[in-house]
C-alpha cells in the first residue's frame, strides 16, 4: 500500500499516456491509411537516388524524406492510388496504399512516441504531483486532436518535422536535467548515450526541410552560453558538439546549394510577389548584380546569389517586412485544419476538434506571450540562480528561437502554399504557452506551499 502510494503521480500519468494513445489509435482510423498531395510524386522521384550518392543529399527533396519514400519507390508495386488537390476543390477519401501504408505508419508511430515521451520527460521535471497530472493531460491532448493528428496521415513532410523535432526536444530535456545532477555530468554513459541519440535524432530533423537547418545557428548560439558554467567549460564535450553542428549545417548547406531546391522554384515565388512588380525593389537588386530577367545571365545569378541578396533586402528593409507581416497575420492565427481527405469516418471529431479550439489559439497574442512566458524565465533565472530555471530557461530559449527562425524562413521563402509550410512552426508557438507554463505554476504552488508551511510553523 505504502508502495502504491508512493508512485501514484507515476501511475496516474501513466494512465492518461495509455488512454489518449487508444483514443489516438481507435478515433483516426488505421493508421495505415493515407492520402497524397501534389508534391508526393517529388518525394516519390526524389527517393530514387542510389543510396549512398551525394544526389541522396542533394536532390530534388532532402535525406530523410528521400530514406524514407524509398519504402514506396517501385511504381509498378507501389502505385499512388490518391491524390488530394485542394486548390482545385479535389478532397478525397484516405485508403490502404501498396507501399504507402509502411509510410502512413511508420509516421503516425513516430507521431504517437513522440507525443508521449514529450508528455512523460516534461511531466518527470516537475514537482507539484497535480502540475505534473495537468501537464501530461494538456499536451497529449494537444497532439491528439484533429489540429495535429490528422496531418500524421498526409503524404507530407510536416509529420516528420513534428515527430523528430519533439523527441530532440526530449532527449535534451532529459539530458539538461540529468546534468544539473552532477558534478562531472558529461563522464557518466547515460549522458553520452543521451547527447548521441539526441545528436542523431535532430540531424534526421534539419534533413526534413531546408529552414530546419538554420536553426543549428541558434542551437550554437545557445550552446556558447553554456561556457559560463564551470561543470560546461571544464568539459570538451561542448567543443565537440558545436564541431559536429557545424559539420551538419555545411553539408546541409552544400547539398541545398548543390540541388538548388530552396532556391530556384520557392524563391522564384518570393520574388514574383515581392521584388518584381515593383521597379524601387528591383533596382535594388540590380545594385547587387541582378541582371535583366530575360537574359541569359539570370538563372545563373539566381541560382547562385538570389537567396543572398533576397536575405540582405529582407535585412535592410525592417519596415517592408513588419508591414508585410502584418497585414499577412491571417496565417499566423490560421485554424490550420488539414483541407486533403474527408473527415466522415473520424470518432467523435467535431467534439474533438472543439476541444481542440481552446489548445490552440487563433490567435497572434500567442507570440506575445510566449515571448513573456521566456522573458519571466530570463528574469528568475538571474534573479535566483538556481540550476533548475537555468534549464528551464535554456530549453525555452531554444524552442521559442528555433521556431521564429523557421517561421520567417518559411514565410519568405516561398508564397505558393505559405499556410502548409508555416503550420509546424505557428503549432509550435502554440503548443510553447503549454509547456512553459507548466514550470512557472509548478514553482508557484511549491512557493506558496512553502510560505504556509513557515506561517504555521510561527503561529
Amino acid at each position: 500500500m505504502e508502495l502504491l502510494k508512493r508512485y501514484t503521480t507515476t501511475i496516474l500519468i501513466l494512465l492518461i499516456i495509455l488512454a489518449t494513445v487508444s483514443f489516438r489509435i481507435f478515433a483516426y482510423g488505421d493508421l495505415r491509411l493515407s492520402v497524397g498531395y501534389a508534391d508526393t510524386p517529388s518525394y516519390i522521384e526524389s527517393a530514387a537516388e542510389p543510396l549512398f550518392s551525394w544526389k541522396l543529399f542533394a536532390g530534388k527533396r532532402l535525406f530523410t524524406t528521400n530514406l524514407i519514400y524509398k519504402l514506396a519507390n517501385d511504381p509498378v508495386q507501389c502505385p499512388l492510388l490518391v491524390m488530394s488537390n485542394p486548390a482545385l476543390g479535389i478532397e478525397v477519401d484516405r485508403i490502404i496504399q501498396p507501399c504507402f501504408e509502411n509510410i502512413a505508419l511508420l509516421q503516425n508511430i513516430l507521431a504517437i512516441f513522440a507525443w508521449s515521451l514529450l508528455a512523460w520527460t516534461i511531466s518527470r521535471q516537475l514537482k507539484s504531483p497535480i502540475i505534473k497530472i495537468i501537464g501530461a493531460a494538456l499536451l497529449l491532448t494537444f497532439a491528439f486532436t484533429p489540429q495535429i493528428a490528422e496531418w500524421d496521415y498526409i503524404l507530407s513532410p510536416e509529420s516528420l518535422t513534428f515527430s523528430l523535432y519533439l523527441i530532440t526536444f526530449s532527449l535534451v530535456v532529459e539530458i539538461g536535467f540529468r546534468a544539473i545532477q552532477k558534478p562531472d555530468p558529461f563522464s557518466s554513459n547515460d549522458l553520452r548515450f543521451l547527447i548521441t541519440a539526441s545528436m542523431i535524432v535532430f540531424t534526421f530533423w534539419v534533413f526534413v526541410r531546408d529552414v530546419n537547418l538554420y536553426t543549428i545557428i541558434v542551437t550554437i548560439g545557445l550552446l556558447a552560453l553554456l561556457k559560463m558554467f564551470r561543470t560546461v567549460r571544464q568539459t570538451k564535450m561542448l567543443i565537440i558538439l558545436i564541431g559536429i553542428l557545424v559539420g551538419i549545417f555545411v553539408l546541409g548547406n552544400k547539398s541545398a546549394s548543390d540541388s538548388l531546391r530552396a532556391t530556384h522554384y520557392p524563391l522564384e515565388h518570393s520574388f514574383d510577389t515581392y521584388i518584381f512588380p515593383y521597379q524601387q525593389r528591383v533596382d535594388y537588386m540590380k545594385n547587387y548584380g541582378m541582371p535583366e530577367r530575360d537574359s541569359d545571365e539570370f538563372e545563373s545569378w539566381f541560382d547562385s546569389q538570389a537567396t543572398k541578396t533576397f536575405g540582405l533586402f529582407l535585412i535592410t528593409h525592417p519596415g517592408f517586412v513588419v508591414t508585410t507581416m502584418w497585414d499577412n497575420t491571417f496565417y499566423f492565427e490560421s485554424d490550420f485544419e488539414q483541407p486533403y481527405y474527408r473527415t466522415n469516418e473520424i470518432h467523435r471529431r467535431d467534439f474533438s476538434y472543439r476541444i481542440g479550439q481552446f489548445l490552440h489559439p487563433e490567435t497572434p497574442a500567442i507570440y506575445l506571450i510566449d515571448l513573456l512566458i521566456l522573458v519571466a524565465f530570463v528574469v528568475k533565472a538571474i534573479r535566483f540562480r538556481q540550476p533548475q530555471m537555468f534549464v528551464w530557461t535554456w530549453l525555452a530559449a531554444w524552442l521559442f528561437f528555433c521556431s521564429f527562425v523557421t517561421l520567417f524562413l518559411t514565410f519568405w521563402g516561398d508564397t505558393v502554399g505559405t499556410r502548409r509550410h508555416i503550420f509546424p512552426s505557428v503549432e509550435m508557438f502554440r503548443l510553447y504557452l503549454w509547456i512553459f507554463v507548466l514550470p512557472h505554476l509548478d514553482t508557484s504552488i511549491l512557493t506558496s506551499s512553502a510560505n504556509s508551511q513557515d506561517a504555521h510553523s510561527v503561529t
